[in-house]
């Protein structure tokens, strides 16, 4: 995946960081995912499949990150 993708990843996950509950978990996920994945859908649908076999908090945590990611891409293209 490109680096400025992975950037913002990263940039998305510090600014939602006060309200996720397994922040170490997510981090984890989403470095070891960024390297592995082709491209940001790919990377996505990974964490949607990973969401759907979750508990309730962590499932939370992964919808308020893929909120912003897909805040801040949406940002991207627009520019």
């Amino acid at each position: 995946m490109k680096e400025e993708l992975k950037k913002i990843m990263i940039e998305s996950l510090y600014s939602v960081m006060p309200y996720i509950a397994y922040l170490g978990e997510l981090k984890e996920f989403i470095e070891k995912e960024a390297d592995e994945c082709e491209n940001i859908e790919a990377f996505i649908e990974k964490l949607k499949k990973l969401n759907e076999k979750s508990d309730i908090i962590r499932r939370t945590d992964g919808q308020i990150f893929l909120s912003e990611l897909r805040r801040n891409l949406a940002k991207l293209g627009s520019d």
